[in-house]
């Protein structure tokens, strides 16, 4: 009888006892602190965007003023007539002596001739692309693009040459007007060079084609029009042997 009734008041203790939950009955739980917000990684590297930028820009780069370089080294030059020949790559011609050659400043230059003149130095750059570079007619239509008229029209009018000495074939250009060729290529930078000239060379048929092509100041180069004319009629294979 004593045991049964030290149980009973055992558990109606336990029913009347409050539970943990009981206690926190009623109670909300403390809110977390917010978290940062994170950014997450772009794959590709770009910028986050400027909350402060201009909602109407296109994000296309604003191309920098049109580049004018200055006269390199200007000065009065009469043409000697004397010649001297040189090699470059499988080709052999000859060049006034006043024209100094120079090693090519990249890999795609074979060469490279400083023209001296009254409007400053030109350089004859002398190219050859792996895998070729394009026919003549659409370097010449390039070359063309890349000159605008004195009033700012496109340049549409180029004198071109073109000579068969198998198994060469040798186009000479000639296009005056105002340079706007871009500063680098692919560049949206462009010069704006008026009375500029270009003179090039293209030669094909001895594997991927020879680019000869000097632009620069139109006074320089009119000083060189008949040893220009000369040195591309003078572009040969070496001798066999």
């Amino acid at each position: 009888m004593r045991r049964l009734l030290c149980t009973c008041i055992t558990l109606t203790a336990l029913a009347c006892s409050p539970t943990d939950a009981g206690k926190d009955a009623g109670k909300v739980a403390p809110a977390k602190p917010a978290e940062a917000a994170t950014v997450p990684a772009n794959p590709h590297g770009a910028m986050p965007v400027d909350p402060h930028a201009d909602p109407h820009a296109t994000g296309t780069p604003t191309p920098a003023a049109p580049k004018v370089r200055p006269p390199v080294n200007p000065q009065p030059v009469t043409p000697s007539g004397e010649l001297r020949s040189e090699t470059v790559e499988g080709l052999v011609f000859s060049v006034p002596t006043e024209w100094t050659r120079k090693p090519g400043s990249n890999e795609m230059r074979l060469a490279e001739f400083i023209l001296p003149g009254p409007g400053g130095e030109v350089t004859l750059i002398v190219s050859r692309f792996k895998g070729g570079g394009g026919d003549a007619a659409s370097n010449v239509n390039r070359w063309k693009a890349q000159f605008v008229t004195a009033e700012g029209a496109p340049q549409t009018e180029a004198k071109v040459q073109t000579a068969l000495r198998p198994p060469l074939t040798i186009t000479r250009v000639d296009i005056t007007g105002t340079n706007v060729a871009p500063v680098m290529p692919g560049s949206p930078d462009l010069y704006r060079e008026p009375n500029s000239r270009m003179f090039g060379v293209i030669v094909e048929g001895a594997g991927d084609p020879y680019f000869f092509k000097a632009v620069g100041a139109g006074d320089t180069l009119a000083v060189w029009e008949p040893a220009f004319a000369a040195f591309a009629d003078s572009i040969a294979p070496p001798p066999a042997g």
